[in-house]
């Protein structure tokens, strides 16, 4: 796999980009010549706009076309790739070197000697120095997916700069999975704009690897921060933080992105079990979060998810034990007996007060399929 832009081809467009844009006010401001022709000369002056986040970890097989995928992006604006290698051991930090060695401008990497997300919380905090890195407008994509667009980023960042009212926009994505079929959802119109509303309430999964967003949220503020490390379900977290800032905009006119589904996986490699009681507790978390922050609404309804999920727990095959432990947890926390009581109360009317479909839906929220 080869890709021959050098980074003077990758910038070229930035440039151009930025005179054009400088020109455009010229022609109102005849004074800015000079510092027209201080920022084209100057790389140093073209802090990017949008940032790629990757967090990869042994994607030997993928980390190549991952990283095309995001130097093949053509835009008028300056982009920056920031990856995260969590400690790889079968030489996916080795491509990235090579790749960084060719893009120094482009290509930003950390590099861990321990594995970090095995700590969990007790690991080192890289989301948030990721997210404190980047620019104005964030895109996700990690080390064993990829990019299928090269105007993919153009395209969604011109939308958020044109609509400040939307705090992000997002696309189609297909799935590979572990013997290389490649399945193609037809999901027809459950693609659509989400309001906020449905994003902080998770009506609607979005795959990361489709969306770009403004980067509004600050993960090194101190009660973010906390939780955040609890929460495994981050990007659970992350729609129902962006939700308290906009809505996400759908774009038809964008080619899908790809979602490996193999063994190394982080999250397709779990077991139903796994997921469902990282779900049970991810929800506990957000519901403390946001009673940290005055948000009552909200952390009822997280609290009533972490519920609902042990109400079904039989339906997930879950031993006992299993259950009682995640509810060990809840009343370990602070408050927990009291929440867990007033919880199940709210739990008991909508389930038997309310037959609607809508309140014996499946209780799991809509994470990615695999």
């Amino acid at each position: 796999m080869m890709f021959h832009k050098t980074q003077q081809d990758i910038m070229r467009n930035w440039h151009i980009g930025l005179e054009s844009n400088l020109d455009c006010l010229d022609s109102k401001q005849n004074q800015l010549t000079e510092s027209k022709a201080n920022l084209y000369n100057s790389n140093q002056s073209l802090k990017p706009l949008c940032s790629f986040l990757c967090i990869t970890y042994n994607h030997i097989d993928f980390i190549e076309q991952c990283l095309i995928g995001f130097l093949e992006q053509e835009t008028t604006f300056p982009f920056e790739i920031i990856i995260h290698d969590d400690c790889s051991t079968d030489g996916t930090d080795r491509i990235i070197k090579e790749y960084q060695s060719k893009y120094p401008q482009i290509i930003k990497a950390m590099y861990e000697e321990e594995n970090q997300y095995s700590k969990g919380d007790k690991g080192k905090p890289f989301w948030a120095i990721m997210h404190n890195m980047a620019g104005k407008y964030i895109a996700l994509c990690e080390g064993d997916d990829y990019w299928n667009d090269i105007h993919k980023i153009q395209k969604q960042v011109a939308f958020l700069e044109s609509n400040p009212e939307f705090v992000g926009c997002y696309h189609r994505c297909h799935t590979i999975l572990s013997d290389g079929t490649m399945y193609k959802e037809d999901l027809g119109s459950q693609y659509k704009d989400i309001s906020a509303r449905m994003l902080q309430r998770l009506e609607v999964g979005i795959s990361t690897r489709t969306i770009c967003y403004r980067n509004v949220v600050d993960y090194l503020e101190p009660t973010l921060h906390y939780y955040h490390y609890k929460i495994l379900n981050g990007d659970t977290f992350l729609w129902t933080l962006l939700g308290q800032h906009g809505s996400i905009r759908y774009m038809s006119d964008i080619n899908p992105s790809y979602y490996r589904l193999h063994a190394g996986g982080i999250w397709s490699s779990l077991s139903d079990k796994t997921r469902f009681i990282i779900h049970t507790k991810s929800f506990f978390y957000m519901s403390e979060y946001y009673s940290e922050i005055g948000n009552y609404t909200a952390a009822s309804f997280f609290f009533q998810l972490s519920l609902r999920n042990l109400c079904f727990a039989s339906d997930a095959s879950l031993m006992q034990d299993d259950v009682d432990s995640v509810i060990k947890t809840l009343l370990n926390k602070r408050g927990g007996a009291k929440y867990l009581w007033v919880g199940f109360v709210h739990l008991l009317s909508r389930l038997f007060c309310d037959c609607s479909s809508h309140a014996l839906i499946s209780l799991s929220f809509p994470y990615e399929r695999g």
